[in-house]
C-alpha cells in the first residue's frame, strides 16, 4: 500500500535537495564582476557563475542580505533535507525555527562586529545588510561590549531552540572526553612496555574507560551513546600500531556486539510468506488428506497478503530517548533517599514497558530492593512498578517502568521484523513485542499448548484473533486445520467461513465436549499410523511421500490404500471460555484436555484455552500442569497470577495487551505488549479467504449428542424425537435451508414443535447453528441422509404407530407423515392403527369444518387450542388398553 503522505514528504525533501546544491554551486562560483547593482564598469558580457544569470542573481541578494550568513543558511537546509529524507519526525518546528532565525541574525550581527576589512559582496560588510543594521543598532544603545555580550547570548540561545543541544551536557561531554582520551594514551603506553601476562588487567581497565556512557536502546532505534563510536574509532587509529593483538580482539568483539543489537533492530521490508507449490501428484494427495472432505483442491487457496494488514505507528524517538533519561534519573534520586547507592547502567524501551537495569551497590539485599515497588510508582507517577530480580544472565536488576506515551503493536510490523526467524516454524504465531521492542514469535508445534488467562478488557479476546489470523496469514487450509468452541457466540463467530474449519463455530458446550471426546479418538487414530510408518512425529509422517507410505503401510486391498492418508494436517483447537465447558461436564472435559495435552503433541493436534476466570476449579492441577506455555494478562488478584503463573505479578499488569509469557521449559517470566488486530482487519482477511461452500470433515458433523452431553457414534440411539422427526428432516434437506417458518407450513405443525424439531436436527449435525434472522445452514445432503437412515443411525428411534397424528394442512403432509410411520406386519396391529387413524381423520375434518366457521365469523384462530386439543386426544388413547402386539413393541423399544 502507497502512503501518500511518505511520498509527499520524499517528494519535498528531494526539491529541497536540489534547492540546497543549486545555491551551494552559486555561492561556490560567485563572483562580484556579476553583481546586479551597476557598480561594475563595463559591464560584463559573460556570467562568470556556474549556474548562470539565476544563480547570479541568487548568490548576489544571499551575499549582499546575509554576507558569511548566506553560507550557514544553505548548511541548515542542507541537514533539514538529511533529516526528510530519513524520515524522522520534527518536533516543535515552529519552535525550532524561530531559534533558527535567532542564530542566523545573531551569526550576522557578530561577523559585522568581529570581520572588518573583508566582504564577500562589493559593498555590504561580511554580515550583510541584516548584519550592518544590527551592529548599528547594538552599538547606538548598548556600545561595543554590549553588542557583543547580547549578541553571543541570542546566538547561543537560537542554538539551544533548534538543537535542543543543552550546555551542562556539552561541557560533561567535553570534560569526558578529554579524560578518556588521556587514560587511552596512559593505557597504550603501558601496553607497550608491559608483558603478556598484564594484558587482562590492562584489557579491564580500558573497558571502565569505555563504561562512561548510559546505553539507552529503543525499539526500531540503534543504541546510542553519549560517547560516539565514531570517536572512539578514531582514538583508536592513534595508538593502533602499539596496542596490535589487543586491538584487535577489542575491535572484534565491538563489531559482533554492534552487529548483533543492528540486527535485532533491523525492520525487514516486506515477509516472505510460503505460496503453494505446483506438484505432478498434488491432486491425489488432497483426495487423501485425513478425511478432511475438502470441496476444492489446496492449491487454489492463496495466502493473503500483508497489504491487508495496518502498518506499524510512527514513534519520535527523540521525545522518547529524553522521557526515559529523566526517568533514570528520578529512579538513582528515589533510591537515594532512601539510602541506597545503586546506578542506572542500561536502557531497554519497548512500546509500552521501558526496563531500567540497576547496579547495586556492594553488600545490598535484593529483599531491600524489591520492597520499593510502590515507592518507586509514586516517584515516578505511575500506576505500578515490576521488578525482576536479577534479571537473567546478567548481575542487575530489572525495573520494568510504563512509558509516558504507549504505542500499538500491530501485527503488521511483528511480521515484518521476525519473518527470517517464522519462516522455521511449522505454526508461526506473532504474540506481540517485549520490554525490548523485540518481536515475540513463538512455534504453535513446539509448545506445544497454550493457556490464556485474563480479566475482562485486559486483550484476551485480541490476542486470540491474533492468534488465529497468523495462522491464516502464514499457512494453507491442507496445512493447519481449526476447530473453534465459543461459548459466548459473538467472539470467533466472524471466523465460520473459513476454509480450515473443519465443524461450523461450536456454541453448545455438549457438542464441545463432543468434540473434545472426537479429537481424542483422531489422537489415538494417528498414533496407530504413525506406528505403522514407523515415525515418531507428524513431520516424519508428511515427509514420507505415498511411495514410501505404502511401501511400509503395506495395505492389503485397494480399500485399505484409500483409507490412509498420504499428510495430515496439523490440528488446533481453541477454546474461548474453557470456565463454562467446565461448568457444563466438567470431569469428562478434563480427562479429554489433560489426554489431549499429554500425547498429542506428536500427532499434530494442539490446543489453545482461554478463560477469564483463572481459578483452582476451572484451571486445575492436572491442567495446569501439561499446558506448560501460559500468557497472563491483568488478573483480579495474586492468587489468580499464583494459579496461572506460579508466582505474583500479574495483578500488576497494565492491561490493554501487557501480558507475562511464560516459555515451555523455563520459570522465567517475559513481558510484552500484545498484538493488536482491528475487527477491519480481520474482516478484510475473511473475505479474502472465506468461502461459501463448507468444507468440514464428515466425521464431525455426523457427531450425535445425548442429553449427558455425551456423543454417541455408529449405531447408537439418541434419546426419543418427535414423531414427525424423519419427515422434517426430509423438508429441510430438500429445501436446502432449515427454517422454522418452513417447518410449520410444510408439516401443519406450531412454533413450539417446528423449533423443537430445528433443535434436534442442530443436535445432531444436520443444520447448522443459530444464524439470527437468516435460515440454518443444512449441513447434509440427501444422500448422506439417505445413507445414515439406512445403516440405522438416524436421530429417532422407531417410534410406536401414533395414535393421533398432528393435523395436516395439506395433502403434502400426510404423505410425508405416512412415509415415516415404520411398517408394521402384525395383522392385528394394522387393523388397530387404521380404526384410530379413520377416526382421527373424522375429528380432523369435523375440526377443520369449525375452524372455516369460527374464520368466516372474523373469529380469530389459535393453532395453540388445536395442539392442546389434540393433546387431550392422544392422552385418551394411551389410556385405552394397549393390543399384546404393542406390549410387545413396547417391551422391544425399552431393550
Amino acid at each position: 500500500m502507497v502512503d501518500a503522505r511518505s511520498i509527499r514528504g520524499d517528494l519535498t525533501a528531494l526539491a529541497l535537495l536540489a534547492l540546497c546544491v543549486f545555491l551551494g554551486m552559486a555561492l561556490w562560483t560567485y563572483e562580484p564582476t556579476d553583481s546586479l547593482d551597476g557598480l561594475v564598469y563595463p559591464p560584463p558580457t559573460k556570467t562568470a557563475n556556474a549556474c548562470g544569470r539565476a544563480g547570479a542573481i541568487a548568490a548576489d541578494l544571499l551575499l549582499q542580505g546575509f554576507g558569511v550568513g548566506a553560507y550557514y543558511l544553505v548548511v541548515s537546509l542542507a541537514v533539514v533535507d538529511a533529516w526528510l529524507l530519513a524520515r524522522r519526525p520534527v518536533s516543535q518546528p515552529i519552535l525550532r525555527a524561530i531559534g533558527w532565525a535567532m542564530s542566523l541574525v545573531a551569526l550576522c550581527t557578530l561577523v559585522s562586529l568581529t570581520v572588518s576589512g573583508w566582504s564577500p559582496g562589493p559593498v555590504v560588510g561580511p554580515g550583510g545588510f541584516v548584519g550592518a543594521a544590527g551592529r548599528g543598532l547594538l552599538e547606538m544603545h548598548f556600545a561595543s561590549a554590549g553588542a557583543y555580550i547580547l549578541t553571543i547570548s541570542l546566538l547561543t540561545g537560537g542554538m539551544l531552540l533548534c538543537t535542543e543541544y543543552l550546555l551542562p551536557q556539552a561541557a560533561a561531554r567535553g570534560v569526558a572526553y578529554g579524560g578518556r582520551a588521556l587514560r587511552r594514551a596512559r593505557l597504550a603506553a603501558a601496553l607497550s612496555a608491559a608483558e603478556r601476562s598484564a594484558d587482562d588487567e590492562v584489557r579491564a581497565d580500558l573497558d571502565e574507560a569505555d563504561e562512561s556512557g548510559l546505553s539507552v536502546k529503543i525499539a526500531g532505534k540503534p543504541a546510542s551513546r553519549v560517547q560516539e563510536a565514531e570517536d572512539e574509532e578514531v582514538e583508536e587509529e592513534a595508538y593502533e600500531a602499539e596496542e596490535e593483538e589487543y586491538e584487535e580482539e577489542e575491535e572484534q568483539q565491538e563489531e559482533e556486539y554492534e552487529t548483533d543489537d543492528t540486527k535485532a533492530k533491523k525492520t525487514v521490508a516486506w515477509p516472505r510468506f510460503k505460496r503453494p507449490q505446483k506438484k505432478s501428484d498434488r491432486e491425489e494427495v488432497m483426495k487423501e488428506l485425513d478425511a478432511a472432505s475438502l470441496t476444492e483442491d489446496a492449491t487454489a487457496y492463496e495466502l493473503p497478503p500483508i497489504d491487508l494488514l495496518m502498518p506499524g505507528e510512527d514513534i519520535c524517538y527523540e521525545e522518547h530517548e529524553k522521557s526515559v533519561r529523566r526517568q533514570a534519573k528520578i529512579l538513582e534520586k528515589t533510591f537515594q533517599d532512601f539510602g541506597f547507592q545503586v546506578k542506572v547502567v542500561e536502557i531497554e524501551t519497548g512500546p509500552v514497558i521501558a526496563q531500567f537495569e540497576v547496579e547495586l551497590e556492594a553488600g545490598l539485599r535484593l529483599s531491600k530492593i524489591t520492597s520499593l515497588a510502590d515507592d518507586l510508582a509514586i516517584a515516578l507517577r505511575v500506576p505500578s512498578v515490576r521488578i525482576v530480580a536479577p534479571i537473567p544472565g546478567k548481575n542487575t536488576v530489572g525495573i520494568e517502568v510504563p512509558n509516558t506515551e504507549r504505542h500499538l503493536v500491530r501485527l503488521r510490523e511483528v511480521m515484518e521484523e521476525a519473518d527470517n526467524r517464522a519462516s522455521k516454524m511449522r505454526i508461526p504465531i506473532y504474540l506481540g513485542k517485549d520490554v525490548s521492542g523485540k518481536p515475540m514469535v513463538v512455534d504453535m508445534a513446539t509448545m506445544p499448548h497454550l493457556l490464556i488467562a485474563g480479566r475482562t478488557g485486559t486483550g484476551k479476546s485480541v490476542c486470540l484473533n491474533s492468534i488465529i489470523v497468523s495462522m491464516l496469514m502464514t499457512r494453507r487450509p491442507d496445512e493447519v486445520r481449526m476447530l473453534m468452541i465459543d461459548p459466548k457466540m459473538v467472539e470467533l463467530s466472524p471466523y465460520k467461513t473459513l476454509p480450515h474449519l473443519m465443524h461450523p463455530v461450536v456454541t453448545d458446550m455438549r457438542k464441545a465436549e463432543a468434540i473434545l471426546a472426537w479429537a481424542v479418538e483422531k489422537m489415538e487414530e494417528r498414533y496407530t499410523l504413525l506406528a505403522r510408518a514407523g515415525v515418531r512425529h507428524i513431520t516424519g509422517y508428511n515427509g514420507l511421500g505415498e511411495s514410501e507410505l505404502m511401501k511400509r503401510m503395506q495395505p492389503e486391498d485397494d480399500e485399505e490404500r484409500r483409507n490412509i492418508p498420504n499428510t495430515l494436517p496439523f490440528i488446533v483447537i481453541v477454546a474461548d471460555e474453557i470456565a463454562d465447558l467446565m461448568m457444563t461436564a466438567g470431569k469428562e472435559v478434563e480427562q479429554h484436555i489433560i489426554r489431549l495435552a499429554q500425547k498429542s503433541r506428536a500427532v499434530g493436534i494442539h490446543l489453545v484455552l482461554a478463560t477469564q476466570k483463572p481459578t483452582v476449579d476451572v484451571i486445575t492441577g492436572l491442567i495446569k500442569s501439561n499446558l506448560p506455555a501460559r500468557i497472563a494478562f491483568q488478573v483480579a488478584s495474586r492468587t489468580d497470577s499464583r494459579v496461572v503463573l506460579d508466582e505474583m505479578g500479574a495483578d500488576k499488569l497494565l492491561g490493554n495487551g501487557d501480558m507475562l509469557f511464560l516459555s515451555p521449559g523455563t520459570s522465567m517470566l517475559l513481558r510484552g505488549q500484545g498484538t493488536y488486530v482491528s475487527d477491519d482487519e480481520i474482516n478484510s482477511i475473511i473475505a479474502r479467504v472465506g468461502t461459501s461452500e463448507p468444507q468440514f470433515v464428515k466425521e464431525l458433523v455426523q457427531l450425535k449428542v445425548t442429553d449427558s452431553s455425551g456423543a454417541e457414534g455408529g449405531g447408537k440411539k439418541l434419546p426419543n424425537r418427535d414423531d414427525l422427526y424423519e419427515g422434517a428432516v426430509e423438508v429441510v434437506v430438500r429445501e436446502g435451508r432449515g427454517s422454522v417458518s418452513l417447518l410449520q407450513r410444510t408439516l401443519g405443525i406450531g412454533y413450539g414443535r417446528a423449533a423443537r424439531l430445528i433443535d434436534y436436527m442442530a443436535e445432531d449435525g444436520i443444520v447448522g447453528q443459530y444464524n439470527g434472522s437468516q435460515a440454518r445452514d443444512v449441513l447434509v445432503s440427501p444422500e448422506q441422509w439417505e445413507e445414515m437412515c439406512g445403516q440405522g443411525s438416524t436421530s429417532a428411534p422407531e417410534p410406536p404407530a401414533p395414535a393421533a397424528p398432528s393435523a395436516p394442512r395439506s395433502g403434502r403432509v400426510l404423505t410425508v407423515a405416512a412415509r415415516s410411520e415404520p411398517q408394521i406386519e402384525d395383522d392385528e396391529e394394522e387393523e388397530v392403527d387404521d380404526d384410530a387413524y379413520e377416526s382421527d381423520e373424522d375429528s380432523e375434518e369435523e375440526y377443520e369444518e369449525e375452524v372455516e366457521d369460527e374464520l368466516e365469523d372474523g373469529e380469530e384462530y389459535e393453532e395453540e387450542e388445536y395442539e392442546e386439543e389434540y393433546e387431550d386426544d392422544e392422552e385418551e388413547v394411551e389410556d385405552e388398553e394397549p393390543s399384546p402386539t404393542q406390549f410387545r413393541r413396547r417391551g422391544r423399544e425399552s431393550a
